[in-house]
Formats: C-alpha cells, sequence, structure tokens
C-alpha cells in the first residue's frame, strides 16, 4: 500500500556552492528560499550510496562484525556495510564489502525492501539492503581503516541486541528487521 500525498515542494533553490569535498563526502551549501518564503541556507552532505547485508545462515543466525567508530567514539556491533564506489552496482559493492570483512561469499542475494533514505534531514544518502543466504566461509581481506571482529549469532539474539541497545547502528537495526519479516512471511 502507498499513501500518496497532495503537497508540491515547498523549497526554492537559488544557488548551489561546493563548500569541501573529499573521496567519501560532499558539502554543499545552497542559498534558498524557505517554505515560510524567506531567503535562507540549506547544507546538504552528499555521500556514495551506503550498502549493508545479513548474511543468514541456514539455522537463522547472522554474522555481525564488530568495530570502533571513530565518529561516535565506541565500539559498535553492525551487519557488514560499505559505499558503492562510482560505477558499481549495489550488489556488487555489498558482495565486495562482504568477502572483504567477513571472507564470506553467498549464492543466493534479495534486495531488503526499496533504499533506505539514511538521514534525509540534513544528508543525500541512501542505503539498499540485502539478505545473503547459501553462506561460503573464506578469509576475510579488511582494509586499513578497520579492526574487525565477526561474531555469529542467532537471529533471535540479533533482535534482543536491538532491543536492548547493544545493536544501534540504523542500517543493521533495519536490515534485521526487514530479514525477520522476510522470513515470517515465507513461514
Amino acid at each position: 500500500m502507498k499513501i500518496l500525498h497532495e503537497l508540491q515542494n515547498p523549497w526554492r533553490t537559488e544557488s548551489q556552492r561546493l563548500v569541501y569535498e573529499n573521496s567519501w563526502i560532499r558539502l554543499r551549501e545552497d542559498q534558498v528560499i524557505r517554505p515560510d518564503g524567506k531567503a535562507g541556507i540549506y547544507s546538504v552532505i552528499e555521500t556514495r550510496l551506503a550498502t549493508g547485508v545479513v548474511p543468514l545462515t541456514d539455522t537463522d543466525e547472522v554474522y555481525l562484525v564488530g568495530q570502533y567508530r571513530y565518529p561516535t567514539n565506541c565500539y559498535s556491533w553492525e551487519i557488514p556495510e560499505g559505499g558503492a564506489e562510482p560505477g558499481e552496482s549495489p550488489l556488487d559493492a555489498i558482495q565486495r564489502e562482504l568477502r572483504e570483512e567477513t571472507g564470506i561469499t553467498a549464492d543466493s542475494w534479495q534486495e531488503l525492501g526499496a533504499r533506505i533514505q539514511v538521514s534525509n534531514c540534513f544528508s543525500s544518502e541512501e542505503a539498499q539492503l540485502f539478505l545473503a543466504r547459501k553462506l561460503s566461509l573464506g578469509t576475510a581481506l579488511p582494509d586499513g581503516t578497520e579492526r574487525l571482529e565477526v561474531r555469529v549469532v542467532p537471529l533471535k539474539l540479533c533482535l534482543k541486541m536491538i532491543s536492548e541497545g547493544e545493536i544501534t547502528d540504523a542500517l543493521s537495526i533495519i536490515g534485521i528487521y526487514r530479514a525477520q519479516e522476510l522470513l515470517r512471511s515465507r513461514s
């Protein structure tokens, strides 16, 4: 079911200026006319497409990746995630990330719903989530910015970790819930 809306975009962009850019993000500052008719600025962070995967075993266990996250200054348990390179498809990107972070390859892939707007109040970042099944184990090849732990956790325990605040990463929470819903709808 799709809920329709009747509103037109109330924002008007007068100009755009690139403030900062590196390999991962672009910061743009737009001169806008706000919905109340007054002039203002709106800063937008642009990023590459993010991808995430719930690697699920035949016994409904999830491979989680644990790592220290610099921006939040805390340790985080997450599903394998990463950004798509320019010109790389979402599926190719997450297959690469899964292999790099865990050493896992999978024979069965399914998108977990529509793309997610990660933080649409200040970023244009979107993410595509996948479910991976029929897993084969290999050797992880993390990049130099990653020191990772990999754990196999029952899906039911992942849900408990979410409710108890042990899994706080947004893509992981959405991916795990979407995977659970998909499995429930099949049974």
